[in-house]
Order: C-alpha cells, then sequence, then structure tokens
C-alpha cells in the first residue's frame, strides 16, 4: 500500500472495534442462565447479528454457538485481508498458522484419546481456502508420521518430519512445543523481509513481548507445578527480546522456588504488567499485555500494517472472554467468580 493507504483498511477495522463488547455487554451475558438465552442476547448484538442471525436459540448446543462465534472473526479476516497488497498479506497470514497448529495439536489430541474431535471444524473453511495442510490426509491419521506427513506443505512441515524420523512418536508437549517455535521463527522471517519500516517497527516490538511474555508465562507455569529436574532441563523456547537479558534469564533458571521466580518476574522489566493486574493464571498476564497494547495501536494517529493486526487480536481475546462465559454457563458455574476476562471494561 502506497503513502498512506491505511487509512481506508484502519477506517474499517475501526468501524468493526465499534461492534465490540462492552462492559455492559459483558454483564448482561453473564446473567443468562442457559444456552438458548446466551445465543438470543448475542443475535441482537451488533458484532454478532450478522453470522448468529440464522441459528435457533432453542435446542441449540455449546459447541455451536462457538463456531457460530468464531464464524465472526473469520469472515472479519477475510474482508480484512481482501483490502492488503501481497506484500502485507504475508504477514497478516498469521491466523493461517495458528489454525494449522491447532489442527494439528487437535489431531495429536485425537490419537491420544481414541475419539473423534471436531474443534477442527471451526477452521476448516479458513484452511481450505488458505491453506496447504491436506485436512483430509489429517483427518484420516492414525499414526504420528501420517500427521507429520499431512503438515509437510506447511510452515511447519519440515520441523515436524525431523521429530517423525525417531523411533518412538515425540510426546504433546514437544510437538506443542516445535510448532510453536516454528510459528514464531517463521513470522519473524517474514518480517525480516518487510520493507514497510513503520509496520515492521511496531510488529517487530510486538513479537518481541509476546515471545518474551510466553517465556514468562511458560516458565512459572513449571516452577509452580513441575519437578526441580524438570525446571533444571528448562530453556526459553522462543527468542528473547533485549528486555530479558542473560543474566536474568540466568537469575530466573537458578530461583530456589515459584515464589523467588514470581518475585524476579515482579520486579523485572515486565515487573509493571505482573503487579497492575491480579490474574487467575499466568496467561492471563499475556493476554492483558496483548489487549493493552492493541488497543493503543488501533487508536494510533498513524496506521500501519500492524492496525489491522491489532484488531484481529483484540478480537481473539473477545471471543476467548464469551466463550469462556458460554462454558460457564453450559455448566451451572457462577461466570463472575470464575472466569477471568480481559479488558471488558466499559467502552471508552
Amino acid at each position: 500500500m502506497a503513502g498512506n493507504a491505511y487509512l481506508a483498511v484502519a477506517a474499517k477495522v475501526r468501524a468493526m472495534y465499534g461492534g465490540r463488547m462492552t462492559g455492559e455487554d459483558y454483564r448482561q451475558l453473564m446473567g443468562k442462565t442457559t444456552i438458548p438465552q446466551a445465543a438470543a442476547f448475542l443475535q441482537s448484538h451488533r458484532g454478532y447479528r450478522r453470522e448468529l442471525a440464522g441459528l435457533h436459540p432453542e435446542g441449540l448446543h455449546r459447541e455451536q454457538l462457538e463456531n457460530a462465534l468464531r464464524t465472526t472473526y473469520r469472515n472479519e479476516y477475510h474482508r480484512i485481508f481482501s483490502f492488503l497488497s501481497l506484500q502485507d498479506q504475508a504477514l497478516m497470514r498469521f491466523p493461517i498458522y495458528q489454525a494449522e497448529k491447532e489442527a494439528i495439536l487437535t489431531s495429536m489430541r485425537r490419537l491420544s484419546s481414541r475419539h473423534m474431535l471436531k474443534p477442527e471444524a471451526t477452521w476448516a473453511p479458513l484452511l481450505r481456502r488458505h491453506s496447504h495442510l491436506d485436512l483430509q490426509a489429517l483427518s484420516q491419521a492414525e499414526t504420528y508420521r501420517q500427521i507429520a506427513d499431512a503438515a509437510r506443505d506447511t510452515i511447519y512441515g519440515s520441523a515436524m518430519a525431523r521429530s517423525a524420523a525417531s523411533e518412538s512418536p515425540p510426546t504433546m508437549a514437544f510437538v506443542d512445543n516445535i510448532l510453536l517455535v516454528t510459528y514464531y521463527a517463521h513470522l519473524y522471517k517474514v518480517l525480516g523481509r518487510y520493507g514497510r519500516p513503520d509496520g515492521q517497527k511496531i510488529t517487530r516490538k510486538a513479537l518481541d513481548q509476546e515471545t518474551d511474555l510466553l517465556n514468562l508465562v511458560m516458565f512459572l507455569r513449571l516452577r509452580q507445578h513441575f519437578s526441580e529436574e524438570d525446571v533444571r532441563s528448562f530453556s526459553f523456547p522462543l527468542p528473547c527480546s533485549g528486555k530479558l537479558g542473560k543474566d536474568y534469564v540466568q537469575q530466573l533458571l537458578s530461583a530456589p522456588d515459584y515464589a523467588a521466580a514470581r518475585e524476579l518476574v515482579l520486579n523485572g522489566p515486565y515487573g509493571p504488567l505482573f503487579r497492575s493486574i491480579s490474574p487467575s493464571g499466568p496467561e492471563a498476564y499475556l493476554y492483558t499485555m496483548q489487549y493493552r497494547f492493541n488497543q493503543r495501536q488501533l487508536r494510533a494517529a498513524v496506521p500501519t500494517i500492524y492496525t489491522p493486526m491489532a484488531y484481529l487480536g483484540l478480537k481473539e481475546i473477545e471471543l476467548r472472554n464469551i466463550i469462556s462465559i458460554i462454558e460457564c454457563v453450559r455448566y451451572g458455574v457462577e461466570p463472575r467468580s470464575y472466569v477471568p476476562l480481559i479488558g471488558a471494561e466499559a467502552k471508552r
């Protein structure tokens, strides 16, 4: 896009953002006691009425409602994607890579559970349109090697082929890790070839913060729930930005227990973020950072390629909030005491 042609796509995504859930919307949704009630409320909401219009709330199952909600993200992604140049589309393929990752992991879970799992159906239309993942082969795979073969033409193909060459199949945790590392390595590679300095700078900042916090979240979770031996063998799997220096990382790895590690995090470069919220789990720190950063970038005076990326990040967080509430409704759990909503303040 030449000049400031991002003004058009920025106007589009800011209009979409105007249809977001407000604090009052979340409060009303949390007051519903059945899935049909929740569905009827969402059908009346500006941000979801189009994709949910054809649903019949009575007799609706949770999975059907969640799939319909995911359709809003997919449709908005397609509308944004069509606005962009080929160069910009290369950076905007990250939801496709995420969908491929989830489809692969779903297939792994199916192998271990021996049950037919269907969450990949949510992303199947997106993958059929934009991905080289062999969905039919993936759905029929009975071994890890067959899963790896189905993914051979994706960004994950080489890494999975190497792990499939070992005598014993890798664990779910190992596969999850190599997919995560491959995902971010590819994004950094694409970003390095991206020719627009303004968009490159802000996108790199977002990736650096995201990988830093993912490393910290993974380490805190490990330090809290796993053995000392597991902690000693841990290494930060993702690239660390300049904020996580070598000495600081070594201090974290040498912390004697979870309390000491958390104290180091609270006094480290991301301490203000960790001190500013009281999350239910480490992942909430990451989601809160993403929400705050993306909200600032969406409102930035000069739009870049990151403007639509910021919107999609905010939309994903909103969907996570809504689906968490729906799950509470389904199982009769009080959402207000259970759901850690990110960015659910009143619209400003």
